[in-house]
Parts: structure tokens; C-alpha cells; sequence
């Protein structure tokens, strides 16, 4: 989820020396690890309950799964449809709904929204509460009237099944079966066709499906189990083999070697035989296989195999916070001492809110990273001054409080939803940068205030789950990115908008934990960025391919991208300049080398602007951007772009100093 009105945002960069190849590192959620949180620290934060969530879905033990594929699903009174993908599904009180989305394409929108192929009723239920999720499973527990425990139903990430585990004797209703029906039904084994997909249901041996004109029932004894499925078209049932491997769990690790950065993703079932597991399409899987079956998605094609575990790898991302001006002509230093002493004098830290708030935060450390090369030292030294007093004043307040519901930090005064946490990555990302920064040239700050900085390091990026906070909150390791909106209130699923501020936010992660030396940190915060960085590309920067009627979609990027649908817009504003420049800000050092999409890069960006003419909304960065392609033309423009153009989270020492190291390798 993105800001509703932006015409400024911010640049954060952070001076922190990099830290060459990293040896072989693997770390899941079962290791045992250095504690990022202090719990007096923790406890010095004021606590309130300030978020709108609706947690009467999540059982008390629960810690709330706020920026995930399943918040919808939990977090509001009304259930929304979640995309584990394959599959949709969608939660009622009395029964659910699993579908196999069909792709519709615009020229501005690819959407792939839940249409119930199979719609279920689950006789005398009443409730249900998710009782226990991981990074890639959920479990639902439904209830009837006198709060006794009727049916447990799991569900995954990549998994196209749905298993529903009786707890009593109890039945199933399913509603509108459209024929016609499968010849090689059974009482343990059905299969229809709606709306072009196949759905099947086979249960264990002691339940049976009987079917009556258009609804058909099945009859659970106790501890049976059911297992609802689909299959894109009308061959072969290559999945009835793997159905009854109820799914139990699931896990996550990481791994670091080299410039590699790998995620294994393993599924736990009850019979400990495989399961069947489909990665994302736009994924680089380490092995090759057959496909049992493929999927359709809209994001891309998807391969089903049978198994427990795969592997994602993805290049390595170079945490970054200093843009290199070492090489620079004497000329652009003394054009950038010049307005730096000017960027200085109008730097004030004066927001409220923790975004609008940690932008500035990152102007003013990009500009101190700048003077402390530029030999700067007086202002150097101001700009310190002006940093530790804002940051100290934050930290020491009430401006931050612990949320007792969802787990986690927030900022007192909101600011896009943040109470319900939206954007914290995008928000905590800039602070995190600035923190990073200035400890690097004020030891003082360092060790005064490094567990405060824990506290929103934690809320984002934890590397281990635990009663206070959830691990990495807002990743998700099977999409390879990140999820935006806390309470997720859409019918389309959880979004993200800003790729870029997301790899800001994990850039920051990681140059943080180089500086307090927590090498399980700066490792998580390695293998996020790697994998936001990876998707970024991929699945916000670049034209859709793989997709059925692709040729509808007339957009350069999907700018905003749901679970269920990937438009060519913003929640802010339609203009072109936009969507582009929020997948650019805040074009801090790291993204030098890593905006890496030659082929596509002059097409988009001029796309988006129009005669050259880079003054307007968010065109400073998209003329940053045209800087690592084009270095002359973007030479010639900079001095062209007007003070009221350069994002409030930008200056124009930092914007030139970025064009400036292009131009003078």
C-alpha cells in the first residue's frame, strides 16, 4: 500500500563501508540467534492498541500476520479472498471458497481475482480462527455454535491443494457443481468443470461424496480427511496421486555464498510423502523437473512438481550507502560544495509523521555523507548536529509506541495508514539509512541508541519470530518480495507499490547490521534485498510476458502489483512521471548498480517523460535514473531541473552528485 497524495519523496543513503563476499550462510527460522531486541528497551516504549484490525479471527496466542498474502483472510471482520497461488481462496464463518483465477487483460490492467470454483459449506459451523500459520502455510480451525472444534483446513503458498482435516463427524455441502461431471466419480473421488477450470474433491476412504443434481455432499467421520484441488484444463489428474499428504507445515531458510543468494522453501506432510509445490513464474528455480501440471497466472506461468522442498536463487545485491564522488572532476566537486553549503542552510527535520519524518532524515545524512568526502567539515558537522538532535528527539519521545495487538512499533502520529502498518518498511527504511549514517561519524549515538534503532529494525525485519515481534514482517519469501498494506482490505489481496523503497528499506536493514556487527542482520537484510531487488526487475520494471492475451496490456511496467491484479498505476496520482519514479526513489547509491535493465530502460523512461522535460512529480529521480544510460543527455538536463522538481527528499548537491559519478567514470 502506497501514500494517497505524494508529490515529494526521499533519498537515503547510507555511508557505510561495504562489506566484501560473504562465506556460505544458512539461517531458518529454527536457529538460534544473537537477541536483536532489548526487552528494557522494548519496555521503555509506551503501549497502546491503535491499529483497526479485527483479530477475531486469529486465536489469542497468535501473533496478528500483518503484511502477509493472509491478512485479508484474518485481519478484518469481513474476510477478504487471499492468493496463495495457485489457487484463491476465501474464508467465511460457515465454509470457504478455493478458486482457479482466470486472467482478463486491459491495456492497464492484468487481473486474476477470485471467482469460487468450488464454494463450501461446512453444516452447523459458525467461526473460524486462523490457529497457526508460518511463512509459507496457514491453518484455519472452524467452530460450530457451541465453540466446539469441527475441522482444521490448511492452506500454501505454492501448493494447490486445500486439505480440510475433520475433528468431528460433520458435513460438507458444495453448492452450484456445474456439469458435467467427471465419469470416474466415486464416493471418495469427484470432479466437475467451472468457468473452464476442473475442480476435484477426493477424501479419505471413511468419508464419502454423494452428488444430487447441482450440490454435491460429503459425509466426514471423524479424523478424515478431504482435499480440495483444480486443475487448469480437462486432461490427466496428475495431482490425485499426492492429495491425501496432508500438509502439516512449513519452513524457510536462506542462503548466502558468493554473490548468490538462495531460499529452500520445504513443506512438512503428515504421511511424510511429497506434496506438490508450483514456484513463481518469474522464479529461478536450481533444479529443472517436468511439470506435472502447469498454471496460469498472472505472473506467469507456473510449474507444479511433486516434492517437499525447491530452491530460489537469485544474485546478490551489494548493500550500499555512499555514492562514490572520489573520481569526480575538481569542476563537479566545487559545483557540489557550492550547493551543498546552500541544501545545508534549508535543511530542517520538522515532520510529524515517520515517513514525511524519515525522509528528511535521509536528505540530511545523504548530505553529510557528501560533505565528509567533500573535505566539508564545518558543514559536516552541522549537518550531524542537525541529525542527532532530530533522531535523539524521536527516540527519546513518544513519537514511537509499541502496538499490543498487531506486535510491533508505531509512530504516534499516522501517516497513510501506518497505525494499521502500512509502509513501515518504507518509513523505518529511511530512519534505519539515516541511523546508519550518522552512527558511522557519531560513536556516541551509536552506543546510546543502538537498541532504540533495534526496535524498528525488529518490526521490519526480524530474523527470528517471537511473542513481541514476527519474523520479517513484511517479506515474503515464496513471492520474493514485499507486501505494503498491514490489514490487507482488498478483494484483490495484499499490494506493494514502491519496489524501490522496499529495497531501501533491506539495503538500510543490512548496512545497519554491518555496523553493529550482527551478522545475522546484515545476512537477512542481504538475502531480502537480493530477492526485492530480483523481483523489482522483474515483476514491477518490465513489460508482463508469459501471460495468456499479453498483447492487451499496452502500459510500459506494472507499477502496483496485488495478489490478485497488477495495474499500470498509483494510489496517488495517474500520472506517467509517477508510475515510474516510485519504483526509482530514492535512488540511494546501491541502486548505481543495480538498475540494471538496459534493454527497457530508455523505452520506459520515455514513456514517462516527454521532451525531455523532467520537471515534474518524482522526475528528478526518473532523470537520476536516466543518468546510469544515457550520461550526456542527462548532463545536459540537470542543471535544467527546477528547485520546486527536486523531491523534498532530495537536494540537488545529491541529485547532481549522482549524475555527476556517472559522467565522470
Amino acid at each position: 500500500m502506497k501514500k494517497s497524495l505524494i508529490i515529494g519523496t526521499s533519498i537515503l543513503i547510507a555511508a557505510i563501508l561495504v562489506v566484501g563476499s560473504l562465506l556460505l550462510r544458512q539461517h531458518s527460522s529454527t536457529e538460534r540467534s544473537t537477541p536483536l531486541v532489548d526487552a528494557a528497551t522494548l519496555k521503555s516504549l509506551p503501549t497502546k492498541d491503535g491499529s483497526s484490525a479485527d483479530t477475531s479471527h486469529v486465536a489469542p496466542s497468535i501473533v496478528p500476520p500483518t503484511n502477509s498474502w493472509l491478512s485479508g483472510m484474518v485481519l478484518q471482520k469481513i474476510s477478504q479472498p487471499v492468493y496463495p497461488m495457485p489457487l484463491s481462496f476465501r474464508a467465511q464463518e460457515t465454509g470457504f471458497g478455493v478458486g482457479l483465477p482466470t486472467i482478463a487483460v486491459t491495456p492497464t490492467v492484468i487481473s486474476g481475482g477470485h471467482t469460487p470454483g468450488i464454494a463450501a459449506t461446512i453444516n452447523q459451523a459458525a467461526s473460524f480462527q486462523l490457529t497457526r500459520y508460518d511463512k509459507l502455510s496457514a491453518t484455519l480451525t472452524y467452530k460450530n455454535t457451541q465453540g466446539t472444534d469441527m475441522g482444521r483446513l490448511t492452506l500454501a503458498q505454492g501448493v494447490p491443494y486445500v486439505y480440510y482435516h475433520a475433528l468431528t463427524d460433520s458435513d460438507i455441502v458444495l453448492s452450484d457443481i456445474t456439469p458435467p461431471r467427471d465419469t470416474t466419480a466415486s464416493p471418495h473421488y469427484f470432479r466437475y468443470t467451472k468457468s473452464a477450470h476442473n475442480y476435484v474433491i477426493v477424501t479419505s476412504k471413511d468419508s464419502t461424496i454423494t452428488t444430487d443434481n447441482t450440490t454435491a455432499r460429503i459425509k466426514l467421520s471423524k479424523d478424515s480427511l478431504v482435499t480440495f484441488y483444480a486443475l487448469p484444463t480437462d486432461g490427466e489428474d496428475t495431482l490425485r496421486q499426492y492429495a491425501a499428504n496432508e500438509l502439516t507445515g512449513a519452513s524457510v531458510s536462506h542462503q548466502i555464498t558468493g554473490q548468490t543468494a538462495a531460499t529452500t522453501l520445504r513443506y512438512e506432510t503428515a504421511t511424510h510423502q511429497p506434496t506438490v509445490y508450483a514456484p513463481m513464474g518469474y522464479q529461478t528455480t536450481t533444479k529443472t523437473y517436468r511439470p506435472l501440471v502447469t498454471y496460469d497466472s498472472i505472473y506467469g506461468t507456473m510449474r507444479a512438481t511433486a516434492g517437499n522442498e525447491f530452491t530460489t536463487s537469485v544474485a546478490t545485491s551489494t548493500a550500499s550507502g555512499r555514492l562514490d564522488i572520489s573520481h569526480l572532476t575538481k569542476q563537479h566537486k566545487q559545483a557540489l560544495i557550492k550547493t551543498l553549503e546552500d541544501d545545508t542552510s534549508k535543511t530542517k527535520i520538522t515532520a510529524q509523521d515517520s515517513y514525511f519524518a524519515g525522509k528528511q532524515l535521509a536528505r540530511a545524512a545523504n548530505l553529510l555523507d557528501l560533505a565528509v568526502q567533500l573535505n566539508q567539515t564545518a558543514v559536516a558537522n552541522q549537518l550531524s548536529a542537525i541529525l542527532k538532535d532530530a533522531m535523539t528527539t524521536r527516540l527519546n519521545s513518544n513519537y514511537f509506541y509499541y502496538d499490543s495487538k498487531l506486535k510491533g512499533v508505531a509512530a504516534t502520529t499516522k501517516a497513510f495508514g501506518s497505525e494499521d502498518f502500512n509502509d513501515h518498511h518504507f518509513h523505518y527504511g529511511y530512519f534505519i539509512y539515516a541511523a546508519s549514517i550518522l552512527g558511522q561519524h557519531d560513536s556516541s549515538f551509536l552506543h546510546t541508541y543502538k537498541n532504540k534503532v533495534n526496535l524498528l529494525v525488529a518490526d521490519i525485519a526480524s530474523y527470528d519470530a517471537s511473542k513481541d515481534f514476527p519474523a520479517y514482517r513484511y517479506f515474503d519469501a515464496y513471492a520474493g518480495h514485499s507486501w505494503a498494506a498491514g490489514l490487507a482490505p482488498f478483494a484483490d489481496g495484499n499490494n506493494q507499490e514502491s519496489s524501490s523503497e522496499a529495497m531501501n528499506a533491506w539495503n538500510a536493514v543490512t548496512l545497519w547490521g554491518q555496523l553493529i556487527h550482527n551478522t545475522q542482520l546484515s545476512e537477512t537484510g542481504t538475502w531480502m534485498l537480493a530477492n526485492e531487488a530480483a523481483s523489482a526487475r522483474t515483476v514491477w520494471r518490465q513489460k508482463p510476458a508469459d501471460i495468456p492475451d499479453i498483447s492487451n496490456y499496452k502500459s510500459p511496467l506494472t507499477s502496483l502489483n496485488f495478489g490478485g491484479k497488477r495495474t499500470y498505476s498509483t494510489f496517488f496520482s495517474d500520472e506517467s512521471n509517477t508510475k515510474l519514479g516510485i519504483q526509482l526513489l530514492p535512488m540511494n547509491p546501491f541502486m548505481t548498480h543495480q538498475l540494471d535493465d538496459t534493454k527497457m530502460a530508455k523505452q520506459v523512461i520515455d514513456s514517462s517523460v516527454t521532451n525531455d522535460n523532467f520537471n515534474v512529480a518524482l522526475g528528478d529521480y526518473i532523470l537520476m535514473y536516466l543518468s546510469l544510460y544515457d550520461k550526456t543527455r542527462a548532463l545536459n538536463l540537470v542543471d535544467k531541473q527546477q528547485d520546486t522538481f527536486i523531491d523534498d527528499g532530495n537536494s540537488r548537491t545529491y541529485l547532481n552528485a549522482f549524475v555527476y559519478s556517472q559522467i565522470d567514470t
